[in-house]
């Protein structure tokens, strides 16, 4: 039951969640309301998941510090039992491949190599480790109208997600300050200071804020996008930049921009159902 647990929890299956759900998104879009390949919904999650795994693994050293509580410092899943894992997610994802064009094989195996450099190298590089992942999980809406047969549908939730995650992404390095400085890694945090990137996430959520409500007018989205951005994701954001400018409560703006990125993929959703 133990490693059971330390499996599920190292997969970390709310991004799972979260990256199955943008790239289903990015398919309505443009095809609401049929059915996603089951196929790229499947290598997605398995990517996701693995890419997960890796970076855990090539952590856990700076995770015994700012983070004790996962899988492996915890000591419920041994390091070799995580790298056996990823192993088996990459398996599985191969067997997929041949359900899908070669163009989407190609994007997967992209996203694959680029999380794992991720991982190993860029994380520990300034800005390049929160571009790299906020870029992946934004193109997950272009996977997803590419496959549907019109990528650009998916290009405006992309650009908002990366946004979006390039703020969290320095308010995370800021909660990791001690584990990340402590193993050299470069984060901006590190570098610049922690007042320096909360004010630069202030900046990018403020961005945010302002410009939420430029796809409803233009005519992109229907009234939906804007009532459930305005009701759940605004919110968030106007607390957030309030606590990143007080420079305190990292954790709680990590979270609460979590679960802002499901509202924000919901309102595109929503938005896009004629």
């Amino acid at each position: 039951m133990r490693a059971i647990t330390g499996i599920l929890t190292i997969m970390r299956l709310h991004n799972v969640a979260a990256a199955v759900f943008c790239v289903a998104t990015g398919y309505w879009i443009v095809s609401w309301p049929e059915i996603p390949p089951f196929a790229v919904l499947a290598a997605v999650a398995l990517a996701t998941a693995a890419g997960n795994v890796i970076n855990d693994y090539n952590d856990i050293g700076i995770d015994r510090i700012n983070k004790p509580g996962r899988a492996l410092p915890s000591g419920r899943l041994a390091p070799r039992a995580a790298l056996y894992l990823y192993i088996v997610l990459l398996l599985l994802l191969i067997v997929t491949f041949p359900f899908f064009s070669f163009q989407i094989s190609v994007w997967i195996f992209v996203w694959i190599i680029l999380l794992f450099l991720y991982s190993r190298f860029f994380k520990r590089m300034f800005l390049a480790g929160n571009l790299l992942v906020s870029v992946v999980t934004g193109s997950g809406f272009v996977l997803g109208a590419l496959v549907a047969g019109r990528a650009a549908s998916g290009l405006i939730p992309a650009v908002y997600t990366f946004l979006f995650v390039l703020g969290r992404e320095l308010v995370k390095d800021c909660e990791d300050l001690e584990g990340d400085r402590r193993f050299g890694a470069r984060t901006v945090p590190v570098v610049c200071g922690q007042a320096a990137a909360l004010n630069s996430a202030a900046v990018i959520f403020v961005i945010l804020a302002v410009s939420l409500p430029i796809p409803w007018l233009k005519g992109f989205y229907s009234a939906a996008y804007m009532s459930i951005m305005a009701f759940s994701v605004l919110p968030i954001l106007i607390i957030s930049i309030i606590f990143a400018l007080q420079k305190r409560k990292s954790g709680l703006v990590s979270n609460l921009l979590k679960l802002g990125m499901f509202f924000g993929i919901l309102a595109f959703l929503a938005g896009s159902v004629q």
